[in-house]
């Protein structure tokens, strides 16, 4: 059986999959949870916000359950101009926008890279998802591209500038690369990270986010849901 680890930051996220995934809290220190689903075991837990929770948790699913891909989802902040709020994002790659330089981490031996490339066939399986959502009226649009994380709720105009045209960001939040770079370490190539967008990562972030950030995590399970289908 496959075995599929699922990371989530906040408590709204993990909701939709824990509601109907029929998951079972197997670990109420940490908030992880047992499913079945599509003959696949799931494997899902709310980390925490930020780098250091989101790291620690997938050290430990990777070291206690041995998962076959790490999925990491979850709502952001858009900075692609052609997005709307609910659309979702595909991570092609992670990045992280708050550590400098980035060469340090292209010079570590264990590592060698600032940029974590997602697994191709979850990016392919996640575009799939969002296509049959789009069709049916379940989201409005998606991209594929560039996931930026940092320890930082972003709701400045200029910042929100400097990541989307310096960086190449499709969007911000605050844990995907930090998952990625432990998958990389754990020798686990087939990773995703995968956002619903619930403000913009500008001066009515905070606004939007209050408003949105529970719908964009309902869709964000949903393409859980179709990814898993498709595994």
């Amino acid at each position: 059986m496959k075995t599929v680890g699922i990371i989530c930051a906040m408590d709204k996220e993990i909701a939709y999959i824990r509601d109907n995934f029929g998951a079972v809290l197997v670990d109420e220190k940490y908030q992880i949870y047992k499913a079945s689903f599509e003959g696949k075991e799931i494997i899902a837990c709310v980390s925490g916000i930020g780098k250091v929770n989101s790291a620690v948790s997938t050290q430990r699913i990777i070291h206690t359950y041995s998962p076959d891909c790490i999925i990491n989802v979850g709502v952001a902040g858009g900075l692609d101009k052609s997005l709307s709020v609910l659309d979702m994002v595909i991570g092609e790659d992670t990045m992280y926008h708050d550590f400098s330089p980035l060469s340090l981490l292209e010079e570590e031996k264990n590592l060698g890279t600032s940029v974590f490339a997602c697994d191709k066939r979850l990016v392919s399986l996640a575009q799939k998802a969002c296509e049959k959502m789009k069709a049916e009226g379940k989201i409005k649009g998606f991209v594929k591209g560039r996931i930026l994380s940092g320890d930082c709720f972003v709701e400045s105009d200029e910042l929100s500038r400097r990541l989307r045209e310096e960086l190449n960001g499709s969007c911000v939040e605050m844990e995907g690369a930090a998952i990625s770079q432990t998958c990389i370490l754990n020798g686990i190539s087939s990773f995703l990270v995968i956002r619903s967008i619930s403000d913009f990562a500008d001066g009515n972030a905070g606004m939007s986010y209050d408003s949105f950030s529970s719908l964009a995590a309902v869709q964000a399970g949903e393409t859980i849901r179709e990814i898993i289908k498709g595994l």
